[in-house]
C-alpha cells in the first residue's frame, strides 16, 4: 500500500498548479505544461516502483510467548532485521489485542547503515486476564526520494498470556507474605503435634502414652517419642466457575458502604476475586510448608491439580486459572463430592469458594456434603450478599426505602444462617466474605486451622 507523503503534496502544489495556471492563461504554454506534468508523474511513479525494493529481506519477529500482569506496565519486545541495510526511516504500528492498551500509537525508528538488527520495546498495559494473540505489525518506509510512504503488514505469531494481579488494590495483604508479620512464632499451638520427629531418653513427667515400648525393649532403657506440628498438609481450594460466579463483585458489597466513584469496580466479577484469593492461598500455603491443590468445577469438576509445593507447582496452578472463565451452567454438587471422594484420599483442608445464597443450590450442597464431611476439614466461603446483616445492626436507617432494604437484607442473612446451622451438623463452617478482605479472611481461616491442628 502506498500513501502520499507531505513532500509529494507540496511538490504537486509547486509544480502542477503553476503549470496548469500557465496553460490556462497562455495557450502557447500548453504543450510545455503537459510536458512538465508528464515528467512529474513519471518521476513519482519511478520513485514508487523503486521504493518497493526497500522492503526486500526485511523481517520483523516477536517472542513466541509473552507474559503480562493485569494493570501492570509491561513491554513487548520486537526485533527488526534487514541484511545490508541502508539508512532507513521507519514508522511502526503494532496491532495489539483489544485487552491491551498502549499510549504509543506509532513509533519512529532509524535503521542505520551497518546495523542490521534493531530491538524495540513496545510499552503496553493489560486490562484483563486471558490468552490473546499478537498477529501483526505494520511498517511504513519512505521511498527513495521521499515522495511516497510504502506500507506493509508483517505477520507475527506471538501468544500473550495475561495473569491476574494479586496485589493491585489489595495493599492490606502485602504483610501476609512475610512470615514474621504473620505472628506464627508468637501464636500458641493448641495441643501437641501428631507427626513423629525423633526418639529421646525418657524424662520425668513424660506421658506413658508417648513411650515407645519397642525402642525401650531394644535399648533396655525408657525411650520417649517426640512429636512436632504437622507439616506438608494438603490444602485444596475448590473454585466455583458456574453461573453465579459471573455476577459483578459489587454483588458482595453493602449498599450502605457502596462508593460509586470508582466505576472500574463494576467490571470485576466475583470469579476474578476468587482467582486472586486462590493464588494468594497457594503462596501462603507454600510459605507455611504445606501443599496446595486446586479443584475447579462448573457443571461438573473439570480441573484437578494435586497438592504440591514449589515454584513449578505454583506456575501450574496459575496456568490453570489465568485463562479460565465462568460458564452459564448450574453445578452438580453430587458429582463434585463424588469426584473429591474418589481422587482425594488423604485428609485435607477443603476451602470452597462458591455461592449458597440460592436456596436450591444450598439444599444440593448440604445434601451432597455428607459424602466427605467426616474425611476432610471443610470450610465454605461465599461473598456476602448486599445488606445481609441482622436486623437493627445498622443505625443508618432514615427512610422507608431503607427499612425495606434492611428487611430484605435480614431475610437473606436469616436464610444463610439456617444454611450455616445445617452445615455445622456435618462439621463444616460457612463464612461470608467481604470484597475488600477476601484474601486476608481466607488466610485467617487457614491460620486458625493450623493453630488448632484440626488436620
Amino acid at each position: 500500500m502506498m500513501v502520499p507523503r507531505p513532500r509529494l503534496i507540496v511538490l504537486t502544489a509547486l509544480v502542477l498548479l503553476p503549470a496548469t495556471l500557465a496553460a490556462a492563461l497562455y495557450a502557447a504554454l500548453t504543450p510545455a505544461a503537459w510536458a512538465v506534468a508528464v515528467l512529474f508523474m513519471l518521476a513519482t511513479l519511478l520513485d514508487a516502483s523503486t521504493g518497493k525494493q526497500r522492503f526486500a529481506d526485511l523481517t520483523v519477529t516477536a517472542p513466541e510467548l509473552v507474559r503480562l500482569t493485569v494493570d501492570q506496565p509491561a513491554k513487548v519486545q520486537l526485533h527488526l532485521q534487514k541484511p545490508g541495510a541502508l539508512d532507513l526511516e521507519l514508522r511502526l504500528g503494532l496491532a495489539l489485542p483489544e485487552a491491551l492498551r498502549s499510549e504509543v500509537p506509532v513509533q519512529h525508528l532509524h535503521l542505520a547503515r551497518g546495523h542490521e538488527r534493531l530491538a524495540l520495546a513496545w510499552p503496553c498495559r493489560a486490562q484483563r486476564r486471558g490468552r490473546f494473540a499478537l498477529e501483526a505489525c505494520h511498517l511504513e518506509i519512505s521511498s527513495r526520494w521521499g515522495l511516497w510512504g510504502l506500507r506493509r503488514r508483517f505477520p507475527l505469531n506471538s501468544e500473550i498470556r495475561v495473569y491476574p494481579n494479586l496485589v493491585s488494590g489489595q495493599k492490606h495483604i502485602l504483610g501476609l507474605f512475610s512470615r514474621r508479620e504473620w505472628g506464627w512464632r508468637s501464636v500458641r499451638k493448641v495441643g501437641k503435634g501428631r507427626e513423629f520427629e525423633q526418639l529421646r531418653e525418657y524424662l520425668p513427667g513424660d506421658s506413658y502414652e508417648d513411650v515407645d515400648w519397642k525402642a525401650t525393649a531394644r535399648r533396655h532403657a525408657p525411650v520417649t517419642r517426640v512429636y512436632q506440628v504437622e507439616q506438608s498438609q494438603e490444602i485444596y481450594v475448590v473454585l466455583d466457575a458456574s453461573r453465579l460466579s459471573t455476577r459483578s463483585a459489587e454483588f458482595g458489597r453493602d449498599r450502605r458502604r457502596r462508593d460509586r466513584s470508582n466505576a472500574t469496580d463494576f467490571q470485576s466479577t466475583i470469579f476474578e476475586r476468587y482467582i486472586i484469593a486462590s493464588l494468594v492461598m497457594a503462596l501462603a500455603a507454600d510459605r507455611a510448608g504445606d501443599r496446595f491443590g486446586l479443584v475447579i468445577f462448573g457443571a461438573r469438576p473439570d480441573c484437578l491439580i494435586k497438592a504440591g509445593r514449589g515454584r513449578t507447582h505454583y506456575n501450574a496452578c496459575r496456568e490453570a486459572l489465568y485463562n479460565r472463565m465462568p460458564r452459564m451452567v448450574s453445578p452438580d454438587f453430587d458429582e463434585l463430592f463424588t469426584f473429591i471422594g474418589t481422587h482425594l484420599r488423604k485428609r485435607a483442608l477443603l476451602l470452597f469458594l462458591t455461592h449458597l445464597d440460592d436456596p436450591l443450590m444450598a439444599e444440593g450442597f448440604v445434601g451432597a456434603l455428607r459424602a466427605c464431611a467426616r474425611q476432610h476439614v471443610v470450610r465454605v466461603n461465599m461473598f456476602r450478599p448486599v445488606g445481609a446483616y441482622p436486623l437493627f445492626s445498622s443505625p443508618g436507617v432514615h427512610s422507608a426505602q431503607g427499612i425495606y432494604e434492611h428487611l430484605a437484607g435480614h431475610m437473606a442473612w436469616s436464610a444463610l444462617s439456617d444454611t450455616h446451622r445445617r452445615l455445622r451438623q456435618y462439621g463444616a463452617e460457612l463464612t461470608l466474605l467481604d470484597k475488600e478482605q477476601l484474601s486476608s479472611q481466607l488466610i485467617g481461616q487457614y491460620m486458625e486451622i493450623k493453630q488448632r491442628q484440626l488436620l
